[in-house]
């Protein structure tokens, strides 16, 4: 399932997007087994990672695209 919200940069950062991989998303709407892809502006990711953070799920991994200095963070590893 993917997840997206609108826009509301106008600056340099705009036209970045990041992809989070969230798991045990804790709300009706989503299955709390199943892994979440959240697509988000790069102006949104703080409030974004609050919101998983806030409904009890872990993100596994993020993918930022767009922009002058695109990047991919590898997932992290478990303890």
């Amino acid at each position: 399932m993917k997840v997206s919200a609108g826009s509301r940069g106008t600056g340099v950062n705009s036209d970045r997007q990041v992809s989070m991989v969230v798991t045990g998303v804790n709300n009706n709407d989503y299955s709390r087994t199943a892994d979440v892809v959240m697509n988000v502006p790069f102006s949104r990711m703080n409030e974004t990672m609050r919101l998983i953070n806030s409904l009890g799920g872990k993100i596994t991994g993020v993918v930022v695209s767009g922009g002058a200095s695109a990047a991919k963070v590898a997932p992290r590893k478990e303890d």
